[in-house]
């Protein structure tokens, strides 16, 4: 019996994370990255995307117990995020606009070789518990949105775009997740990616960020 009900919450969660995933890849694809507008919003898919998951999770919460969080959020989901792990190893904290490109270029080789060598799965069974089932589904959605990006060239203007997406999804996201340094590093790679992938890579100042995503 458990073992039926594990390999349905399993294809629940591939299918919901298809459909953000979905969301996702159209609103890469279907837009001209290189003859971006100065950012001014965040795009409405992501406001979307993360309406979606606050009704999946009111969904799964009337099924399942909440379950546990591995990492305590802080101030540290407001602000503009770049990975970057302190000495002691206990915090992720990033400064995503204060970096140079080379600094971000540096993060994003250094995050590939942790992607392959730490070998972070993205499709493996959840735990029957609301975190669990919607951190499954964010991870599904994140790995697509960081495929389409490394397929895609940027202009200035489309990095910052990136820029702009990114640090709204982290500002949402981490009260969703059982460990919130999961979907910062993912971030992380979405936004190195989109560097790499960049003609001029110039970010926003955070202070522009900040507001844009107020």
């Amino acid at each position: 019996m458990r073992e039926t009900a594990q390999t349905l919450l399993d294809a629940y969660v591939r299918l919901q994370g298809t459909n953000i995933s979905q969301m996702m890849r159209k609103s890469v694809e279907t837009r001209d990255w290189l003859n971006c507008l100065e950012p001014r919003s965040v795009r409405a898919v992501m406001k979307r995307v993360v309406e979606e998951l606050g009704s999946i999770e009111t969904v799964v919460a009337s099924l399942y117990e909440a379950g546990v969080r591995t990492t305590a959020s802080s101030d540290s989901s407001r602000k503009t995020h770049f990975s970057t792990l302190t000495t002691t190893k206990q915090h992720h904290r990033s400064n995503w606009s204060n970096y140079t490109p080379s600094q971000l270029e540096s993060n994003y080789v250094s995050n590939i070789h942790r992607l392959f060598s730490e070998r972070i799965d993205i499709f493996t069974n959840v735990d029957f518990s609301k975190v669990s089932i919607v951190t499954g589904i964010i991870k599904i959605g994140l790995k697509t949105l960081l495929e389409c990006i490394r397929l895609r060239t940027f202009s200035k203007f489309g990095l910052q775009q990136v820029q702009v997406d990114t640090h709204y999804l982290q500002m949402n996201l981490w009260r969703f997740v059982a460990d919130e340094n999961l979907v910062n590093f993912l971030l992380d790679e979405i936004l190195g990616s989109a560097v790499h992938r960049c003609l001029e890579s110039i970010l926003m100042e955070p202070n522009a960020v900040e507001i844009i995503c107020e």
